[in-house]
């Protein structure tokens, strides 16, 4: 029997950043060997501008495929302290692996600008304010980007999921739950998502993390986070958030819904 080969891309040489972008876009996270040859590349590249950041974000991305959180946010702060002006498909990246880093107060900082033109920018951006609205709890700016945005299936849970928060008196406490369950893998975290399901008795959002290899249980993780909601709401006289899970994932598992990839 003939053994099922891993396709593999073509490793030419990387001449310049835009080599790197259409590259990194085939990648899937399981794939070690190209990401090790993508980040060689990068390296190569960055020894001749080591304070592009056209490069530097293309190698915090990388860096996340590669397992590397830690160094990751390195990078991270190094493009803010460098700043400049990113193009709209770099910076989209830029600032989804903020929020993928659990950097969400820089990521917060950097969709700020948009706020006071939400109708030219809400089509750039939509899935940046939603995904930061989301993870930081933050109803209010979460209904406010609703309201520019047509009705679809994944509109209307959010809607809905405003509504439920709202009748259970739990709208001013959903950002500090979310700290609260986050805290506990922020220095682990490589990568979120959250996930909405509207085929229950009430509309139900789970939050994604994925981590690097320092969470080993990933079971014993959830169960403390599921605790930690529970107790929040039993501390705070809140009914039980039951329609709010999360789950753990290795980042390697993580599967190819990048905010930023471009359209084929």
């Amino acid at each position: 029997m003939e053994t099922e080969n891993k396709p593999q891309l073509a490793r030419m040489p990387l001449a310049n950043y835009n080599n790197v972008w259409e590259f990194i876009q085939t990648l899937e996270y399981n794939d070690s060997d190209n990401i090790i040859f993508l980040e060689q590349q990068l390296y190569n590249l960055l020894q001749k501008q080591p304070e592009d950041i056209y490069l530097l974000v293309l190698l915090m991305h990388e860096q996340i495929m590669n397992n590397r959180g830690q160094r990751a946010r390195s990078i991270a702060y190094k493009i803010w302290d460098l700043g400049g002006k990113l193009e709209l498909k770099l910076e989209r990246m830029y600032i989804d692996d903020l929020m993928n880093l659990g950097l969400m107060d820089m990521a917060g900082a950097a969709l700020t600008p948009y706020l006071s033109e939400l109708e030219n920018k809400i089509q750039a951006y939509s899935d940046l304010f939603l995904k930061y609205a989301v993870f930081t709890g933050n109803m209010g700016l979460l209904d406010r980007f609703l309201s520019y945005l047509p009705e679809n299936n994944e509109t209307k849970i959010l809607k809905d999921w405003i509504n439920l928060a709202s009748e259970a008196k739990a709208t001013t406490h959903l950002g500090s739950i979310l700290t609260r369950i986050t805290d506990n893998v922020r220095e682990s975290l490589s990568g979120c998502r959250y996930k909405l399901f509207d085929d229950r008795e009430f509309p139900e959002i789970e939050f994604v993390f994925y981590v690097d290899e320092t969470i080993k249980n990933y079971q014993e993780m959830r169960g403390k986070m599921h605790l930690q909601i529970s107790s929040y709401c039993a501390a705070h006289k809140l009914e039980d958030l039951v329609n709010l899970s999360a789950t753990i994932v290795p980042v390697q598992r993580r599967p190819r819904q990048e905010l930023w990839l471009e359209k084929r």
